[in-house]
């Protein structure tokens, strides 16, 4: 765990704001033509790697497109399979803005400090070196936090 860790969401910035849509392609198209938001990057049947949903391992796999916007990252997502956050929200009839991402040195102390609070982790994954857990903040922040890390190799001695 980090040393002198100090949970303090205010010194955190809003680094990606992730949207979730039963057509990624169409949607990108929308953005970009309508809002001006520049080309969409597009990744197809994506696995998430070491992934849990509510407790449970599961296999997820997802259509990303990736932009900037006022110096964020937006991120489109599309299920395509698996039991996982992404269905539960289209199964829920709901489309658009899904959570918020913000980057931490230092993943597990994060986690820790939200369950404190008695807020829990509801699902994880990782794709390449990035790994993220969605908090269950809905209720409490109005909306699903994200927090992601990029994984540092390990040094050989």
């Amino acid at each position: 765990m980090e040393q002198n860790f100090e949970f303090n969401l205010d010194k955190l910035r809003i680094d990606q704001l992730s949207f979730v849509f039963k057509d990624i392609k169409k949607q990108a198209e929308i953005m970009e033509k309508l809002y001006g938001i520049p080309k969409f990057a597009q990744m197809e049947d994506i696995t998430h790697q070491d992934a849990s949903y509510r407790g449970k391992e599961v296999t997820v796999v997802v259509d990303y497109a990736f932009s900037r916007l006022f110096n964020v990252q937006i991120e489109l997502q599309q299920w395509k399979s698996g039991n996982c956050l992404f269905k539960e929200f289209i199964d829920q009839g709901k489309e658009g803005l899904h959570s918020i991402g913000i980057f931490v040195d230092d993943l597990d102390s994060h986690i820790d400090e939200f369950k404190k609070r008695g807020i829990e982790v509801l699902q994880t994954g990782q794709i390449g070196k990035q790994k993220f857990v969605y908090l269950d903040t809905e209720k409490t922040f109005g909306i699903l936090l994200e927090i992601e890390t990029t994984v540092k190799r390990k040094r050989k001695k």
